[in-house]
């Protein structure tokens, strides 16, 4: 079991176009780290602790990242993001958040961000933190000066096309249906998304692989998994654990049940 597991909360209505969820973390009973799977999504975080509070943003990855339970403080508040959802919040292009950690003081400002976090610091409650903080992102949202670039909708669009697809897309064919060339769709992706259609395809393969593997349970077959998520094969999935997890299939699932 991991250190640190987590509670859900619902976020309020008028941000759910753009949050998928928000949770809170907790302690677990053992010291392993946490781990955070890259599936193309940016989190805002809150960390609140006797002395301080901070809040980072998170940008989406395509590598795992692993943090010890001591940098994840109890009650720590996280507000995940739609991939493509977290673009109006933070004013600049999600390709400049991507595999970064940034402060909301360097992301809004020293002025708004030092705000912002004495109100959480004083908030009484996990969920009087989510409702200040969700109040900060609808008054971001409603900002004359509210970052939307011009191909949001493009990408969005873009978003569910590979989402739904039972065989994934190349991005030439993404692009034509969509009918933009390939420079032009990846360029959008790198503005709204953080990463290229290419990218993103990999990790909704690869995240349905890993759900494949939960749902089989404790001896999964590796080669159904394969074929049913759209690799080449066996051997094409362990290449993109190894270069998402850092593992092989067969150890990260031993990790987990140890």
């Amino acid at each position: 079991m991991a250190a640190l597991a987590d509670n859900a909360l619902a976020p309020r209505a008028d941000l759910s176009r753009f949050v998928q969820r928000v949770r809170v973390l907790w302690r677990g009973p053992s010291h392993g780290d946490y781990v955070r799977v890259p599936d193309g999504t940016v989190e805002l975080v809150v960390r609140v602790t006797s002395t301080t509070c901070d809040v980072h943003a998170l940008g989406p990855r395509e590598q795992v990242v692993r943090k010890a339970p001591s940098e994840v403080p109890p009650d720590t508040l996280g507000i995940q993001f739609k991939p493509g959802g977290a673009y109006p919040f933070f004013g600049l292009p999600m390709s400049e958040l991507a595999h970064r950690s940034l402060s909301i003081d360097t992301l809004w400002g020293k002025a708004d961000g030092a705000r912002l976090r004495e109100a959480l610091a004083e908030a009484p409650s996990s969920q009087a933190r989510l409702s200040t903080l969700e109040a900060a992102l609808v008054e971001r949202l409603h900002r004359d000066d509210v970052y939307e670039p011009a191909a949001a909708y493009l990408v969005r669009r873009g978003i569910r096309l590979l989402s739904g697809a039972g065989e994934l897309p190349r991005v030439a064919d993404l692009a034509r249906t969509l009918g933009v060339s390939e420079r032009h769709l990846r360029r959008a992706f790198d503005d709204v998304l953080g990463m290229g259609p290419k990218s993103f395809a990999r990790l909704v393969r690869f995240q349905r692989a890993l759900q494949a593997s939960t749902a089989q349970g404790a001896r999964p077959d590796w080669g159904s998994i394969a074929a049913g998520a759209g690799y080449y094969d066996q051997a094409h999935l362990i290449a993109d654990f190894r270069a998402v997890l850092g593992t092989t299939p067969g150890a990260w699932m031993r990790a987990r049940a140890a």
